[in-house]
């Protein structure tokens, strides 16, 4: 029996290595708004958390970072997308976990247009019976869904949208810090991904709510989720 019938994943560090798109992408930010690179440890901190809060931590007011961000998407649609790739045994989890029943989404604060392209591009659209990502400020709200900032926002919208009882066991699938507190704030169980580009401690530290369960690799995540 499954122990869980809902499950969240993120998407960088969690079901594609994308550093390499992304941080290239960063670097032009930099460049062209002719602003000193910042150290690497504070570029790759750029992973995870969304992107105009990453720039006004970095000292960009709010309208620069609101251009910032522009020239971002632009990077990234030319060619930081392309860089994107599975992790090894990807694929396979699943594939696995679908056959078993559960029900999957992605939950990602990459803006959703970036997220539905990596999804297909990726080929694996055909697994998740929802993608949802995060929607930039300026955006105004579609259909009537509210917008989603937060990692917070982004699992409670997919969560709505697969849920079919409040019995419903949910876990959300991450790397970082960011992915453990907005499954903390959401009050569902988290598996932290200790391949991907957060650390166990900051995990450990933001899951507020108990202790993450860790997976050294994809293949880990199958027996946690289907016992």
């Amino acid at each position: 029996m499954k122990k869980y019938d809902i499950a969240l994943f993120d998407l960088d560090g969690t079901l594609s290595e994308s550093e390499e798109g992304i941080l290239d992408s960063v670097r032009t930010i930099f460049k062209e708004t002719k602003r000193p690179l910042p150290a690497e440890r504070v570029i790759r901190s750029f992973i995870g958390p969304p992107m105009y809060d990453s720039l006004i931590r970095c000292g960009f007011e709010q309208e620069d970072a609101r251009k910032a961000m522009e020239i971002y998407k632009r990077s990234y649609i030319e060619s930081g997308i392309y860089k994107n790739k599975l992790y090894e045994g990807i694929d396979d989890v699943l594939r696995k976990l679908k056959s078993e029943g559960v029900r999957l989404g992605v939950a990602s604060s990459k803006y959703q247009k970036f997220t539905d392209r990596v999804i297909n591009m990726l080929g694996i659209e055909e697994f998740f019976d929802m993608v949802g990502g995060s929607t930039l400020k300026s955006d105004k709200p579609i259909d009537g869904c509210k917008p989603r900032w937060s990692k917070l926002d982004v699992i409670n919208y997919v969560i709505d949208d697969l849920r079919t009882g409040k019995d419903d066991r949910i876990v959300m699938i991450g790397d970082t810090g960011f992915d453990a507190e907005g499954a903390a704030r959401a009050g569902v169980d988290f598996i932290g991904c200790i391949y991907g580009y957060g650390t166990k401690e900051d995990m450990e530290e933001n899951y507020s709510i108990g202790t993450p369960i860790f997976a050294e690799n994809p293949m880990d995540i199958i027996p946690i989720i289907i016992g």
